[in-house]
């Protein structure tokens, strides 16, 4: 099921996006997901505890852009997963991931789809009257032992 979702954009990263998708020939919104997705390998160095989601810096008003974009279900549950985990809007994040890795999604994505990982797993446990969440971004390796 398609979600829509907004993001804010500021104009130098919606101009950087724009030029990606000239050269690529891919939609924004494949660019956009390659992005976010790419923020999943720094999560060791994104992940925060036991702060507030941070925000992009302000500016001015006719610097910023509102994009839609549609996502799966899956897609969505990650983003959501991204703002509570790394304590960063998901519009904090796409940028964090354009200026760091845009060329490298360049040059090494020429025919990547745009899913984020193949599986997205949630599963609810309780033990003893406490509830825990078991959350996968892709398939276990040992999936029948979960």
């Amino acid at each position: 099921m398609p979600i829509e979702t907004t993001l804010n954009v500021h104009k130098n990263i919606l101009d950087m996006l724009d030029k990606a998708t000239l050269i690529s020939g891919k939609q924004r919104t494949s660019i956009i997901k390659l992005m976010i997705k790419r923020s999943m390998k720094d999560n060791n160095k994104l992940i925060k505890m036991n702060s507030r989601v941070k925000y992009q810096e302000r500016d001015i008003k006719v610097n910023w852009y509102r994009i839609h974009i549609v996502l799966n279900e899956y897609e969505y549950e990650y983003c959501l997963d991204f703002r509570k985990f790394f304590k960063m809007s998901v519009s904090l994040i796409l940028a964090y991931s354009v200026l760091r890795y845009l060329d490298e999604i360049l040059k090494e994505n020429k025919n990547t789809d745009n899913y984020f990982y193949p599986s997205y797993i949630l599963i609810k446990n309780i033990f003893e009257e406490t509830i825990y969440w078991q959350i996968y971004w892709g398939i276990p390796p040992n999936l029948h032992l979960l």
